[in-house]
């Protein structure tokens, strides 16, 4: 049996994304990069990560980037666009994904902060396929 991975995301209200991915004069932003930073994890904010993914692409031979005109399809519909925005992912350095125990310890932490109103989802995601959507073909 194979030992899965794990990764830690957030949805957030409107008023935390802005300030997360802005200011980060909220009290609760410093919160939760605080945490982030206390155990070597950067906060990204999915909807700047699909952009950055899209820019890449451009930039280099879009046909090499598989998931290009999904990514670029997504953050250009409005809909989807709000939903990224208000989405992020605790990265252990550049890992998207790692271990149970990491992942556990940040969980705790921000479900210690106690800010429904803005902190509206903590999700621990395993890296099992059965358990994800799979990226289009």
């Amino acid at each position: 049996m194979s030992e899965w991975l794990y990764q830690i995301r957030i949805k957030t209200s409107e008023v935390l994304s802005a300030d997360l991915r802005g200011a980060r004069a909220m009290a609760l932003s410093q919160a939760v990069l605080k945490i982030a930073e206390q155990n070597g994890m950067q906060l990204v904010c999915t909807f700047d990560a699909f952009r950055e993914y899209c820019e890449e692409a451009e930039r280099n031979d879009i046909a090499q980037y598989h998931l290009y005109d999904w990514t670029k399809a997504t953050i250009e519909n409005p809909e989807k666009k709000a939903k990224h925005l208000k989405s992020f992912a605790f990265y252990l350095g550049n890992e998207q994904v790692y271990s149970k125990a990491h992942a556990g310890i940040v969980e705790k932490s921000l479900k210690n902060l106690g800010e429904a109103m803005h902190l509206i989802e903590i999700n621990v995601i395993d890296s099992n396929p059965a358990n994800n959507p799979q990226p289009p073909s």
